[in-house]
């Protein structure tokens, strides 16, 4: 027979749950309110119940984790959630991931931002930023160091080198098919006519970031009228 513990909160007199009643404990003998290593989802996928004080939340946030001592990877930690584990609602996570797609579809920004985002990641711009932000001697700063340009390893600068080569094959074609003899040729007639950044990318096909940088390059040339 299961025995009692005097110490774990019990029913309502008429026999119904008290609000917030655990249902687990830690090793240190904390009390948990919802399962360790996985997400409570409650009212019809609208709330996710916070493992550390019970509360039914559309999102477990930083705000919310910070009343109890911890910030979100602590609380993940804590209660044996893997890293990337979502602390929000599906309802609200589904509406949000509705709204990002209508913003992709409707918003040029949007679109031009992430794309951009994806460029500096392929190219290791994202790497050094991170590296950067780093304290000198960290493992995280080490990682980075391995990623970035010059730390990374003679294989990967040269799969970098020959991505970089294909790409600029695809926009020398494009720009052939646009009646330009060379790819020097369509920027320099792309900066003479004053033209964006954002026309450039459509018509080459390759990233904001690089567009943008495509133009710089032709304006820095030397001898450029």
């Amino acid at each position: 027979m299961a025995t009692t513990d005097p110490e774990r909160p019990r029913a309502s007199a008429d026999g119904a749950l008290e609000p917030h009643l655990p249902c687990d404990r830690l090793p240190d003998g904390t009390w948990v309110y919802a399962p360790v290593g996985a997400m409570l989802v409650v009212a019809s996928g609208q709330r996710v119940v916070c493992h550390a004080c019970g509360d039914a939340l559309s999102a477990v946030t930083g705000v919310h984790t910070a009343r109890h001592g911890m910030d979100l990877g602590t609380y993940r930690a804590r209660f044996g959630l893997n890293r990337k584990q979502s602390l929000i609602a599906p309802v609200l996570g589904e509406a949000r991931r509705v709204e990002g797609l209508r913003r992709w579809e409707s918003n040029e920004l949007v679109r031009t931002g992430l794309e951009q985002g994806r460029e500096m990641a392929r190219t290791g711009v994202l790497h050094d930023l991170g590296r950067a932000a780093q304290p000198p001697g960290t493992r995280r700063a080490q990682g980075r160091l391995a990623a970035s340009r010059e730390g990374a390893s003679v294989a990967l600068r040269a799969d970098r080198d020959a991505r970089a080569a294909a790409a600029r094959e695809r926009w020398t074609q494009q720009a052939q098919d646009l009646g330009f003899d060379t790819l020097q040729a369509y920027l320099a007639a792309r900066v003479r006519d004053g033209s964006s950044a954002h026309r450039v990318r459509t018509e080459l096909g390759c990233g904001g970031s690089v567009a943008v940088r495509l133009l710089a390059q032709m304006d820095d040339a030397p001898g450029r009228r």
